[in-house]
């Protein structure tokens, strides 16, 4: 390829891929809006622990891949973390693929996720557990964060889906936010359930054959779903009623 056909290729891939500043979800104006799951969501972030034993003993799976939202996992594993859990982020193996497929990981997709804001790359955080190797037996809760891109990644990991299939079945909190929603639908859990989730993909949960209820947090059986990142102080709060029945 001459000089020119490169450049004029190169002029070609500038056109197909336009610029624009990124739409991002901001943790701060989500925790300083003037709304009262706002507020719920700045003391669920940022009061003082009152009880950093209150979780000892109890083990949590984050199961989320590449694109998870961060203000929702960050969110839900410092306070699990922080009143004694211990909390573990469950990932696929990243795998190959197809040289067809054009798709380039960076190295660091071997053991880190890479967490975003809306469609803003954001930090990298670090595997614990990859999904081939995590165990029903292993953990006493799920929980499954949103995110666009993450939960339509995860829900094509048969180990992902068949572990959320796993938790559901054994009867211990089965949790999801936002987008996390998808990986129940294909885990095929929601038929005759009440449920939610962001508001865009509630016809997804219909269609998988749940009752759908617009509220910040549903609860059926060993069920937990929610919505937006301002009703995770909810969706957490039901999960620890469910592990603690007789402390909350």
């Amino acid at each position: 390829m001459t000089n020119a056909s490169q450049a004029a290729a190169f002029l070609r891939m500038q056109q197909l891929m336009s610029y624009s500043p990124v739409p991002s979800i901001s943790t701060e104006l989500l925790v300083t809006a003037d709304g009262d799951l706002n507020r719920e969501l700045n003391s669920f972030l940022f009061d003082p622990v009152t009880d950093s034993t209150l979780l000892i003993g109890k083990r949590i799976a984050i199961c989320c891949t590449n694109g998870v939202e961060e203000v929702e996992i960050l969110g839900a594993h410092r306070w699990l973390t922080e009143h004694g859990a211990t909390v573990h982020i469950v990932s696929p193996r990243i795998g190959d693929f197809h040289p067809s497929l054009g798709l380039r990981f960076p190295p660091q997709c071997a053991t880190h996720v890479l967490a975003i804001r809306l469609m803003e790359n954001a930090g990298w955080l670090k595997i614990d557990r990859y999904t081939d190797e995590a165990k029903v037996e292993d953990y006493d809760a799920i929980l499954l964060p949103g995110g666009c891109w993450n939960p339509d990644a995860l829900r094509m990991d048969k180990h992902a889906v068949a572990l959320v299939r796993a938790m559901y079945e054994a009867g211990k909190p089965t949790t999801a936010i936002c987008h996390g929603q998808w990986v129940m639908v294909s885990a095929r859990i929601l038929k005759g359930k009440r449920a939610t989730a962001v508001w865009n993909i509630q016809i997804d949960l219909e269609n998988a054959g749940a009752t759908v209820s617009d509220e910040p947090c549903v609860v059926d059986g060993n069920l937990i779903t929610a919505r937006f990142p301002f009703d995770l102080p909810r969706l957490v709060q039901a999960l620890v009623k469910q592990l603690l029945p007789s402390k909350i």
